[in-house]
């Protein structure tokens, strides 16, 4: 019931045993386990990883487990935190970023020293872009691959960048490499260092180079892509946070989709840790009529009878 922390049922073995008899050393829940002292030595330390055996303040050499309601509702805690922080930083960088596209497209800059670019001359300024970067470039692709580099540079130049120590990490919407060719295209990019994952749906079309200077790809009124070159370290920085944001809800290249979006991932390991319909709700920012909701669907889609057996079934399937 614990795989969502990370332990292998032996690991769980280890800690029943633990909880059944406090007092024992490692060499005594072996024996009783029937299992190594290495075996149980290797549990130990996942146990101490996950935060559900702590050193006995009386009895330095001996180990106490940890209550499992409270290992839960601290890790919980730490869910309802990252979500509030990722959900915080999205909030302000999409807030930036629709003021920032207001200004540019009513052709009120204001004091951002940026420019506009359309037609062939936007190819040569990303090439610009992508070969100037010192240590890394992030981007959210809203369109399928094409012939060009994961970053839209020109065919090879990702590889020169990268070859010479730049991070390279690029998102796509699911849907844009649902062809066998996109995918086959971008393996072959990514196999010279980049990172690539793939997310529900991109925000935006952004290119963030060394946290400096960004593009930001939008269409025009005549309905031509524009590019809206800015170097600023404050826009740059929005940006990459927005970026930030969807890259760590985000799947790796090849890994199965299943359909799932960031929120079903979050619900499905709040379900695994126990939490009710009320604190996932609170945690995803939703209403509880959404969260009972998403969970009828999801325990239909995994053939589950309840909500535990639904998050141990996803942690199963790699889902989280």
């Amino acid at each position: 019931m614990l795989e969502a922390l990370g332990l292998t049922p032996a690991d769980q073995r280890v800690y029943a045993m633990w909880l059944r008899h406090p007092q024992c050393t490692a060499a005594e829940i072996a024996r009783r386990l029937g299992a190594t002292e290495d075996e149980v030595t290797a549990s130990r330390r996942a146990l101490i990883g996950a935060g559900i055996l702590i050193a006995d303040a009386q009895r330095p050499d001996r180990l106490t487990p940890v209550a499992p309601d409270v290992v839960v509702d601290r890790r919980l805690a730490d869910i309802e935190a990252a979500a509030a922080r990722q959900r915080a930083q999205a909030m302000q960088a999409r807030v930036h970023l629709s003021a920032l596209m207001a200004q540019q497209m009513s052709g009120d800059g204001g004091d951002l020293p940026g420019q506009r670019i359309r037609g062939r001359l936007r190819q040569a300024k990303l090439d610009e872009l992508v070969r100037g970067a010192h240590g890394e470039i992030v981007a959210l692709q809203a369109g399928r691959p094409t012939a060009t580099g994961l970053t839209g540079a020109s065919t090879g130049l990702d590889r020169r960048v990268l070859r010479r120590g730049v991070a390279i990490r690029v998102l796509y919407p699911h849907d844009r490499l649902a062809r066998g060719d996109d995918v086959a295209h971008v393996r072959r990019l990514a196999g010279d260092g980049a990172e690539v994952r793939t997310t529900a749906r991109v925000p935006a079309a952004v290119l963030v180079v060394d946290r400096a200077a960004a593009a930001l790809f939008v269409d025009g009124d005549d309905g031509e892509t524009e590019m809206l070159v800015l170097v600023d370290h404050v826009v740059a920085g929005t940006l990459a946070a927005l970026f930030e944001s969807c890259w760590g809800q985000a799947q790796p290249l090849g890994a199965p989709v299943d359909g799932l979006s960031g929120n079903d991932r979050t619900l499905l390991q709040l379900l695994a840790l126990g939490a009710t319909d009320e604190t996932a709700a609170r945690s995803m920012g939703v209403s509880v009529r959404t969260v009972r909701r998403h969970v009828s669907l999801l325990l239909d889609r995994l053939q589950a009878v309840s909500r535990f057996q639904a998050g141990v079934q996803a942690a199963q399937r790699g889902w989280l």
